[in-house]
């Protein structure tokens, strides 16, 4: 059985895989030329930057539980 830290753990790397993944895809294939397409992938990869953060952040406090 996979613990409640494992868990949040893998669905932390999922999601930074997705949004990364995500921002990749707008640049090389914008879904709306310009501006709306080049938005949307900045603030994915504002939401994966902050997902990493987050990722430390857990480790660093779970370490110490």
């Amino acid at each position: 059985m996979i613990s409640l830290k494992q868990f949040h753990f893998f669905f932390i790397g999922v999601s930074i895989l997705i949004t990364g993944y995500y921002g990749m895809f707008e640049i090389s294939n914008p879904s709306n030329p310009g501006y709306i397409s080049n938005l949307l992938a900045g603030l994915s990869f504002l939401v994966a930057t902050g997902l990493i953060a987050y990722g430390f952040s857990m480790v660093k406090k779970i370490k110490h539980i």
